[in-house]
């Protein structure tokens, strides 16, 4: 019988394999975005996973992550958690609509305040309710991004998705944490770090458009069925800066083809001249003045929050390409040796043109990793136990073993010399690591680009313990090891 789909997630944009026998396109981001609340849930509560109880296909390569996601969609299948996941996705969406509806009822309100009380419009004190701050806010935006200032491009809304699942929890009526840390998870992938910083970029200028197009809408709608005169006034300055001011904004707005108000009809619009009735506004003084409202709004308001929305977009997208999960928390290093134990990667092998090396025992079929022909190999510290170096890697790629520091010395004066863009250190599993280790292998790898950490164990040896593993995941972060570089090889 054919299975159903999740229709919650699909809403959600997280959306799985389809069932009727074709797949569905699904960004890497939303993987990573299930595979973290997945964790988040785990936090509270373990699930059973039919899934890991089935043996590898060793046949296929399926890297760590992938057999994550496989994981974690057979956990939302067995234990029907779509509602769960989709909920904060849901409640986004109808936060974001209040928000605009918001919005677009403060720009209404703006407009209907400057001009609905009487038949004159003061045409500079509503460009500054239009545009006064909203060009303050694109500053302090700018300088934020520039600055990396979190409050600067983030604000209240952060506060806010900080907020949101404190309060999610107090509603939960099931009385269950899993759905509130599915929540957490959602909002942190969303609404944190690079992600979160583009991600509320987008959104806010997405606001503040709502509320420069509905003002907009809103002043050509009373422009269309009511007549205005258009006025000005100060106290403190002088016309002539007034006058500068307009000459200023007409420039691009007559490259776009409005027509704006000359010299004189500025003059003669000032209130203390209208009021001596010396020069009544004509239709023509109505005309231009109103064009150039109208154009200073979209100009100076709207395109550039457009352009920088289009910016903020382009940006999230480029950021949720990017997210990684952090492969070096305990969560995930438990799970690698539950779906990728350390021994079943294989093999390590180099391409190598020369005949094969008889051996009695059969060789084991490497399934995960293939380091690069190129990969320079030292050993750091192996003892008695273990012999250096192994069949699987050539001489021609082996710089020895650093056993004291007459070595290291030799071995790092090589690779200051010559160029080694992959290099894989070996060391024993069966000791802990410790700082002078940790010390050695960073400056071996300093230089290099892509960097190796193999463990190396003897056949009979006991695999190495949670404690002693975490460690070693916690030495090759140090050493900007990628978490899928830590690899095992068993040495006779």
């Amino acid at each position: 019988m054919v299975r159903a789909q999740f229709p919650l997630i699909l809403e959600t944009t997280l959306i799985y394999h389809n069932f009727y026998n074709h797949t569905v396109t699904i960004s890497t981001f939303d993987k990573r975005l299930l595979i973290e609340q997945i964790r988040y849930m785990e936090t509270q509560q373990t699930f059973a996973c039919d899934a890991e109880e089935k043996a590898p296909d060793l046949s296929v390569h399926h890297d760590f992550e992938e057999r994550l996601w496989q994981r974690a969609q057979g956990l939302v299948e067995q234990h029907d958690l779509s509602a769960v996941l989709g909920r904060a996705a849901r409640l986004s969406r109808y936060v974001k609509t209040v928000a605009f509806i918001l919005a677009a009822s403060l720009g209404a309100l703006g407009i209907v305040y400057a001009v609905i009380d009487s038949h004159t419009i003061n045409i500079y004190w509503l460009l500054l309710v239009l545009l006064g701050f909203n060009f303050i806010s694109m500053m302090l935006w700018l300088t934020g991004v520039s600055l990396n200032m979190e409050a600067l491009t983030s604000g209240m809304l952060a506060r806010l998705s900080s907020w949101l699942p404190g309060h999610l929890d107090s509603k939960n009526s099931s009385g269950t944490t899993g759905s509130t840390q599915a929540d957490r998870a959602w909002l942190a992938c969303n609404f944190s770090g690079a992600v979160g910083k583009w991600q509320f970029s987008k959104i806010t200028r997405q606001l503040w458009l709502m509320y420069l197009v509905t003002g907009l809408a809103f002043l050509v709608l009373l422009l269309m069925v009511r007549q205005y005169d258009f006025v000005w006034g100060t106290t403190l300055l002088s016309d002539n800066a007034f006058l500068k001011l307009t000459d200023a904004l007409s420039v691009p707005l007559e490259a776009l083809g409005f027509a704006t108000p000359s010299a004189e009809q500025v003059q003669d619009t000032r209130i203390g001249v209208l009021q001596t009735g010396v020069s009544p506004l004509t239709v023509e003084h109505r005309n231009h003045w109103a064009q150039f409202l109208l154009g200073a709004l979209l100009c100076f308001g709207i395109v550039p929050r457009i352009v920088l929305w289009g910016w903020s977009a382009l940006m999230c997208a480029n950021a949720r390409r990017v997210f990684v999960l952090d492969f070096y928390l305990p969560y995930y290093i438990r799970l690698r040796q539950r779906l990728m134990p350390l021994a079943s990667h294989g093999q390590i092998v180099d391409a190598d043109t020369s005949s094969p090396a008889l051996s009695e025992t059969p060789a084991i079929k490497p399934v995960a990793h293939t380091l690069p022909t190129e990969t320079q190999w030292v050993a750091v510290e192996l003892g008695n136990n273990i012999s250096w170096p192994p069949e699987s890697v050539s001489s021609a790629n082996d710089l020895g073993e650093v056993i004291d520091r007459e070595s290291l010395t030799r071995i790092l004066q090589h690779l200051q010399s010559n160029a080694c863009p992959v290099i894989a250190v070996a060391v024993s599993s069966a000791r802990f690591p410790d700082r002078g280790v940790q010390r050695t292998i960073a400056s071996l790898m300093s230089g290099c680009t892509q960097r190796w950490l193999v463990l190396l164990h003897k056949h009979e040896d006991q695999p190495a313990s949670d404690k002693r593993l975490a460690a070693w995941y916690r030495l090759a972060e140090a050493c900007d090891v990628p978490a899928d570089h830590l690899i095992s090889l068993s040495v006779a």
